[in-house]
């Protein structure tokens, strides 16, 4: 009977101690849920997408030679929206991913793909034109 006790009263304490995990709304995560633009702007979502040849040697520099690329031009998406449609732009969330490959031994290349999420206020006249 003891033994039963102590068995009951550790599962217990368990699903007890699991019970806030449990509680918690994962609708609310950023990642699932991505914050909403505010009032009177709108969401841009734009792809970027680049490929380098990849030199024997120090691959690790050479990927953060692209990535740094990527997020230059990632960066300039609201300058050109400011350029063209915007009056505000808000850079609000960004996803990169990288990829070395050797297709058909044509030689190695690598690829940085990714998204940018941007919070735009759009000027009047590209406004009344949507």
């Amino acid at each position: 009977m003891t033994r039963f006790l102590i068995r009951a009263a550790f599962g217990l304490a368990l699903v007890s101690a699991a019970s806030p995990a449990l509680a918690q709304n994962f609708s609310n995560l950023p990642l699932r849920n991505p914050r909403q633009p505010p009032e009177g702007y709108i969401s841009v979502q734009s792809g970027i997408s680049i490929s380098y040849p990849v030199a024997d040697g120090d691959s690790e520099a050479q990927q953060e030679k692209a990535l740094k690329s990527f997020y230059k031009i990632a960066a300039s998406s609201c300058a050109t929206l400011l350029d063209t449609i915007a009056d505000a732009c808000e850079i609000s969330a960004m996803s990169s991913s990288s990829s070395v490959t050797n297709l058909d031994n044509r030689g190695t290349r690598l690829s940085i793909s990714g998204q940018v999420t941007m919070s735009v206020k759009l000027k009047p006249s590209a406004a009344a034109a949507k």
